[in-house]
């Protein structure tokens, strides 16, 4: 079996798990964070706050290809338009406390990822988790058609496998199955 995150199938499925908790249990503490720091602040800075928030975790991932990962043309080019394909969805979401629940798919997938490589091991371990994942996004917007001043969007779904489908790009054309989950290895 391939290295990954985690030693067990139960851990990796416990950690899917409180992560999904926390996810659906930020639809209402951290809206509500959003909606008083919205009123204090105005739209322009949460736009803002919520566009800028991602170019720390860009240089970091640039900084970790350098420097644990193969140099190949191939991984940067691949980096580099889905890069591109994230920056058109933050442009779609004109809504900036949707940039931020759009970021959170990317943690949720790898962990979903990570999960299921014990019992997949061939290309239909990127088809099952992106259906996971969609599953997921599809829970969460269900919760929110329940919750008050809240409403089920299918917009909202999608964006969420979106968000998804660009992390496993990024872990199958820029990590690589040979070097998910940390890299290159010395003695290897």
């Amino acid at each position: 079996m391939r290295a990954g995150i985690f030693s067990s199938p139960r851990k990796a499925w416990t950690a899917v798990f409180l992560y999904t908790v926390f996810l659906y249990s930020t639809l209402v503490l951290a809206f509500d964070l959003y909606v008083s720091l919205f009123d204090r602040m105005g739209r322009e800075f949460m736009d803002n706050l919520m566009s800028w928030m991602y170019l720390p975790l860009g240089l970091i991932l640039i900084a970790l290809i350098f420097v644990f990962f193969p140099r190949r043309i191939g991984a940067y080019v691949a980096f580099l338009l889905i890069a591109l394909a994230f920056i058109c969805c933050l442009q779609f979401l004109t809504v900036p406390a949707k940039r931020f629940h759009f970021l959170q798919y990317g943690p949720l997938t790898v962990l979903v990822f990570d999960a299921l490589r014990f019992r997949c091991h061939d290309r239909y371990h990127y088809v099952w988790t992106l259906l996971i994942v969609a599953f997921l996004g599809l829970g969460d917007e269900t919760v929110q058609g329940i919750l008050p001043d809240r409403h089920f969007g299918q917009p909202d779904v999608v964006l969420n496998s979106v968000a998804g489908l660009l992390t496993l790009a990024f872990l199958g054309f820029v990590v690589g199955d040979e070097h998910y989950p940390w890299g290159r290895r010395s003695g290897k």
